[in-house]
């Protein structure tokens, strides 16, 4: 598993070498496209895409311990976007998603994404997140529904989501503020709040655009 791992990596690496588009990022904390699920651990997240710009798309998440160095996720999906006027509507495949622990135990997930989008001003943009995903070697299954508000004022960008989530039939609420330094560089903040439980999940990072 872990010469898979390794070969996963580089391939990775080449797919960023050759992306049209990517970032890294240093967190307190990772990432999930579910926030209920989002990782406490410091963790190194790099991301890399084709041109954003296309209908279609394909793209890498890596994500990385800090403390140990072993991969925390790895996510290769595609996206088409269907629509594509001032309301926009897409359509994505994980094919798969792996989530590993520090003794290297692979889990692997075959997603699938609907995203939905529209402007309501210069400033602000309402819009859905629908995945649902199965683990390909344990019965694991689950759904999230969730819609956001993406409200940006000069420098800074406030991504607020709703949520509910099949796995414990959770609800809960998300923020993310983003500040640009510069070109290059922004910092993150992450906060959410799963309702059902009281769960609290905070992160803070620097992210590097390429």
């Amino acid at each position: 598993m872990k010469q898979y791992l390794t070969a996963l990596f580089f391939f990775s690496s080449a797919m960023c070498a050759h992306a049209q588009t990517g970032s890294i990022e240093m967190s307190t904390g990772g990432f999930s496209f579910i926030p209920a699920f989002t990782s406490k651990e410091p963790n190194v997240i790099i991301n890399a895409s084709t041109n954003p710009k296309r209908r279609l798309t394909g793209a890498m998440m890596y994500m990385m311990r800090i403390q140990s160095m072993t991969p925390t996720t790895v996510v290769l999906f595609t996206r088409y976007r269907f629509i594509d006027k001032k309301f926009k509507a897409t359509v994505g495949i994980h094919m798969p998603a792996f989530q590993m622990t520090e003794q290297y135990k692979v889990t692997s997930f075959f997603g699938r994404e609907l995203t939905m989008n529209y402007p309501v001003s210069e400033k602000m943009s309402v819009g859905s997140f629908i995945l649902n995903g199965q683990a390909r070697n344990t019965d694991f299954k689950v759904t999230l529904i969730s819609g956001n508000t993406n409200y940006r004022h000069k420098k800074w960008s406030f991504l607020s989501q709703g949520y509910y989530l099949t796995v414990g039939d959770l609800t809960g609420v998300a923020e993310t503020i983003s500040y640009d330094i510069n070109k290059h560089f922004q910092a993150k903040a992450f906060g959410n709040y799963t309702i059902t439980d009281g769960q609290v999940i905070g992160t803070v990072g620097l992210k590097y655009n390429l």
